[in-house]
């Protein structure tokens, strides 16, 4: 009887003497064809043939080039598939797509939280959360109310962001308007700043002025009012939410008390 072929023995020794590793696939593809063509057993004459040494070594050889010629056909080239589609990377692998860039919000104001009450002027009025305030100390004398003018003047009411100090800013002014009219007395304080149209604060009907000039004035029991928003443009970003929406939102928290105020 012919000495049994050993499809794994054959494929052991072809890994040992060259080739480092074998994909699975091509294991088992050998082996199955080397257990195809296994010699059949003849059971006859008791007559055992005679077998050179070179059988083995044919045998052996006979593996190499079937492994040779198999492995060509499923190893191939990285990217090639047999019978496939291409490979493609596992769903864990695959680039992630950029995430798409947020647009930047706009910061809002503070809260208005907090009211300051002023004992010279005689009036009350809420401010933002954070925000610092400084009473006046001085009666308003002049006749005007310049635009142009240091915050800190003594006979304001300054309310203003501690960050931003000069550029951002609340400022209160109240004195009697004497002999005037309460319209010719708007008129004077607002002429600086083109009026828009009416507006009320506390109990009172005010003007408020153009586009670019947040001011307001009015009226009440004899005694005039002027409230300021400014928002310096050297740093737009930073008070842009600080609008004219915002100045009327202050505004509407005004409560006007003339009785309450000392010249």
């Amino acid at each position: 009887m012919t000495t049994p072929r050993d499809p794994d023995r054959l494929i052991h020794a072809f890994l040992l003497e060259g080739a480092e590793q074998m994909q699975d696939q091509v294991y088992d593809v050998v082996r199955a064809e080397i257990d195809q063509k296994r010699q059949r057993v003849v059971i006859g004459p008791w007559r055992v043939p005679t077998v050179t040494k070179l059988v083995p070594i044919g045998l052996g050889a006979a593996a190499v080039i079937a492994v040779l010629f198999l492995g060509s056909q499923y190893i191939g080239s990285p990217t090639s598939n047999v019978g496939g589609p291409a490979s493609q990377p596992p769903a864990s692998e695959a680039p992630s797509e950029a995430p798409a860039s947020s647009a930047l919000l706009p910061i809002s104001p503070p809260p208005l939280s907090q009211t300051f009450t002023s004992q010279r002027h005689g009036f009350s009025v809420s401010y933002p959360e954070g925000w610092t305030a400084e009473a006046a100390t001085e009666p308003w004398t002049e006749s005007t109310y310049s635009l142009l003018f240091d915050p800190r003047t003594p006979y304001i009411d300054y309310l203003f962001d501690p960050i931003l100090t000069d550029h951002l800013f609340l400022n209160v002014a109240s004195q009697p308007i004497g002999e005037a009219t309460p319209e010719e007395w708007m008129a004077t304080q607002i002429e600086d700043c083109t009026a828009t149209g009416p507006i009320e604060i506390s109990s009172a009907t005010g003007l408020i002025g153009g586009e670019g000039c947040d001011v307001a004035v009015a009226t009440i029991g004899g005694r005039g009012y002027h409230i300021q928003l400014y928002a310096s443009d050297d740093d737009p970003a930073a008070v842009a939410p600080y609008d004219r929406a915002w100045f009327e939102e202050v505004l509407a928290t005004v409560q006007l008390h003339p009785e309450d105020a000392v010249d």
